[in-house]
C-alpha cells in the first residue's frame, strides 16, 4: 500500500516538473505529514517553483514559447448552495479539466482540504448579506493533483442568490503548442529549413537578445558568427520558431521593457527611450503607441512604495 501511494506522489512530482518545464510555475505540490524523501523532494520542487516564478516574471520576462497574461481575471459562478453554475474560460486551463467536468460541481471539491473551513466560516454571511464582499487566500486542487494557491474576491450578484469568486490568475496563450499540433503541409522551402532547424542554437539566439536588450542587437552577421551559423538559417530559423524576425523580437521586448520602466519607475520619460536604445524621443513614442495604442505620457504611473 505505501509502494503505490509513493508512487502516486511520484506522479504528482513529475507533473509538476512537466508543467514548470513548460514555463508554467502557478501550481504548488500538496504536502503531506511523511518525513521522508519525497517529502524533501516536495518541498524543493515547490520552492523552486516559488523562486522561478519571482525571479522570471516580476519584471515581465515570458518564457519563449509562452505569453503570459498576469492580469488575466479568472471568476466561478456558484449558486446559495456552491454548485458552479459559469466560469471563465481561463478557468479550465488553470485547472486541467474540460467543462463538462466543472459544471454543476461542488466548489468546495475543488479545494484543498485545510481550505474549505476557511471558506464555510465565510459561508452564512456570504448568503445571507447581499452587499457582503471579502478577500480570502484559498488553495484550489487542479485535476493534475496540483495545488493552485489563489487570493479569491467573494461577492454576491446584485439582485441574485448566487455569488462570484474570483481571483487574479496566469492563462498561457500556447502559440507553439498550437503549431506544432496542426496537420499542416509545409511547403518546400519551410521544409527545407526544418530539416536542418538548430534549435538549440535559435533558442540561445532568443536568450542573447533578452540578455543583452539594453544594448541593442547585433548585425544578422554578427549573430551568425556568434552563434556558429550562417545568415540564412539563423534568419529564416527564427523566423519559423518564434513567428517573427530578429528585429521585430528585440523592438517588442525592448518596449515593453520601456513600458514596465515606465509603469513602476520614476525615471524620465526622455530616459527610459534612451534606456531602451532608441535615439529620440519623438521615435520611442511614436514606436510605442503603433505597440500599444497609447502615448507612453498617457500610462498611469504606479510608484514605487518606499
Amino acid at each position: 500500500m505505501d509502494q503505490e501511494i509513493d508512487q502516486q506522489r511520484i506522479d504528482v512530482i513529475y507533473e509538476m516538473l512537466l508543467e514548470m518545464a513548460e514555463g508554467n510555475f502557478a501550481y504548488r505540490i500538496p504536502r503531506t505529514r511523511k518525513d521522508d524523501e519525497l517529502e524533501a523532494l516536495t518541498v524543493l520542487v515547490n520552492w523552486m517553483a516559488e523562486e522561478m516564478k519571482g525571479s522570471l516574471f516580476h519584471a515581465g520576462f515570458t518564457n519563449p514559447h509562452l505569453s503570459y497574461q498576469y492580469l488575466a481575471q479568472s471568476s466561478f459562478i456558484v449558486d446559495n448552495k456552491f454548485i458552479i453554475k459559469d466560469f471563465t474560460e481561463n478557468v479550465t486551463d488553470l485547472l486541467g479539466c474540460t467543462s463538462n467536468e466543472l459544471l454543476e460541481l461542488d466548489f468546495m471539491e475543488l479545494l484543498v482540504k485545510e481550505s474549505v473551513p476557511l471558506l464555510e466560516t465565510i459561508l452564512p454571511e456570504v448568503l445571507q448579506n447581499e452587499s457582503f464582499q471579502t478577500s480570502i487566500a484559498l488553495e484550489l486542487a487542479s485535476f493534475k493533483k496540483l495545488v493552485v494557491p489563489v487570493n479569491c474576491t467573494i461577492s454576491r450578484l446584485y439582485g441574485s442568490a448566487e455569488v462570484v469568486i474570483s481571483f487574479i490568475a496566469a492563462t498561457a496563450d500556447d502559440n507553439m503548442k498550437n503549431f506544432t499540433t496542426e496537420k499542416k503541409i509545409l511547403t518546400a522551402e519551410e521544409q527545407k529549413i526544418h530539416n536542418y532547424l538548430d534549435v538549440k542554437s535559435t533558442q540561445a539566439v532568443y536568450d542573447y537578445i533578452l540578455a543583452n536588450i539594453d544594448s541593442g542587437v547585433p548585425t544578422l552577421k554578427v549573430l551568425s558568427r556568434i552563434f556558429g551559423t550562417n545568415e540564412y538559417k539563423l534568419k529564416n530559423g527564427f523566423k519559423h520558431v518564434f513567428k517573427t524576425t530578429i528585429q521585430q523580437f528585440y523592438n517588442t521586448e525592448r518596449l515593453k521593457r520601456a513600458q514596465l520602466l515606465i509603469q513602476y519607475t520614476k525615471i524620465p520619460l526622455k530616459t527610459i527611450a534612451i534606456m531602451t536604445g532608441f535615439s529620440t524621443y519623438p521615435n520611442f513614442s511614436r514606436a510605442f503607441k503603433i505597440k500599444f495604442g497609447y502615448s507612453p505620457s498617457d500610462l498611469e504611473r504606479q510608484m514605487p512604495k518606499i
